[in-house]
């Protein structure tokens, strides 16, 4: 069998510890044609992929999958054989992926190929040797009497595992100021949760895990009890709590009156809880984009702080998420240990109210 640059790279390394499946050419061959259309997608989308349509017809089955590198979609045709593929079969799919502009196609033979075959470019055969090894490689699939099947329990489960795996992740802190602006980055499209809800569960994270607060948080699970998104616990010596709430905006926060005495009433609520266990309410920290109002002292933030530090003695803090993640970063590429991680100036960053770029420098020393 001749071929050109594009035919199959060959089969995955077995790792030593790898199980023998005794699974053969021959076996897989006398797969029923369904269950190898659905091996077969596995193994493309478990790659990273999705399969954006389908077609049979009586020689093949045909998916088009799609991958988005740089911004830009990228559509691959992934046809498996009904039978052995010979050169009409290939010819024909080179043929339809230069009509419809393909980046890329693939063929897919279950049955194997005649000897005599040539594969041109921009063409991939994928021989039996080689989906067998990737279906013994593919976690996502489970051998039943030595059959492959596809387990899509543990495909389900392993695509919620990613979704939190995703903020799990300190890098994933450089997703913070998107999801602050009420905007999915790329990598979290198609998440479940909103990137509000994200943005709330991503600021506690880093907060707690990356910063070393204590507390709870609250968020989504307690929204109609009137409570903030989360409650922050000093990491150092000196002990006082933060009532924390994340507003994601893609113009910047404007607090409203209703915020304020939204605000006032989680004082209300939480604050002689708090004072027993010897953490007292010193900050009412919001952190946003942006926050919306003209530079000086006549931001809208002043008359508010004041009125919140007369009425509650609880200073207002404003924080842009770039500034936290700014921090979070620096904390994490310094390799900070636990303790000094604890050691940093909090009270007197968050005392500065709102809180500018150069404040991170001059209170946290980063």
């Amino acid at each position: 069998m001749s071929a050109g640059p594009t035919c199959d790279p060959g089969p995955p390394a077995r790792r030593a510890t790898q199980a023998s499946r005794q699974f053969a050419a021959e076996d897989l061959a006398g797969v029923e044609r369904s269950d190898h259309r659905k091996l077969i997608q596995l193994l493309l989308t478990e790659a990273g992929s999705r399969a954006v349509e389908f077609q049979t017809s009586t020689n093949y089955d045909e998916l088009m999958v799609e991958s988005v590198p740089l911004w830009r979609p990228r559509r691959v045709r992934a046809r498996i054989a009904a039978g052995r593929v010979d050169q009409g079969a290939i010819d024909q799919l080179a043929e339809a992926a230069v009509q419809a502009a393909d980046v890329e196609a693939i063929l897919f033979a279950p049955h194997g190929a005649e000897d005599s075959v040539s594969v041109p470019d921009g063409v991939t055969l994928m021989l039996p040797d080689e989906i067998i090894a990737r279906l013994e490689r593919c976690p996502m699939v489970i051998w039943n009497d030595r059959k492959p099947a596809p387990a899509y329990m543990r495909v389900a489960a392993q695509r919620e595992l990613d979704q939190v795996a995703f903020l799990l992740d300190p890098v994933g802190l450089r997703w913070l100021p998107s999801l602050s602006r009420n905007e999915y980055p790329p990598e979290l499209e198609g998440q479940s949760a909103s990137p509000d809800t994200l943005f709330e569960r991503m600021t506690f994270r880093l907060f707690s895990s990356c910063l070393r607060f204590g507390g709870q948080r609250h968020g989504e699970a307690d929204r109609g009890k009137r409570l903030p998104d989360a409650v922050l616990k000093s990491p150092g010596t000196e002990l006082f709590s933060i009532l924390l709430d994340c507003k994601a905006s893609a113009e910047g926060y404007l607090m409203e009156s209703d915020h304020y005495l939204r605000f006032s009433k989680y004082i209300e609520t939480l604050g002689a809880d708090l004072d027993a266990e010897g953490y007292p309410i010193r900050y009412m920290l919001v952190v946003s984009s942006a926050f919306s109002g003209r530079d000086g002292d006549r931001h809208p933030f002043h008359a508010r702080a004041r009125a919140l530090k007369e009425d509650k003695q609880v200073t207002l803090s404003y924080l842009t998420a770039d500034s936290l993640a700014r921090i979070a970063t620096q904390v994490e590429f310094g390799e900070l240990s636990p303790r000094d991680r604890e050691a940093l100036n909090w009270d007197g960053l968050l005392s500065k109210g709102l809180i500018k770029p150069s404040d991170v420098d001059t209170e946290l020393g980063l």
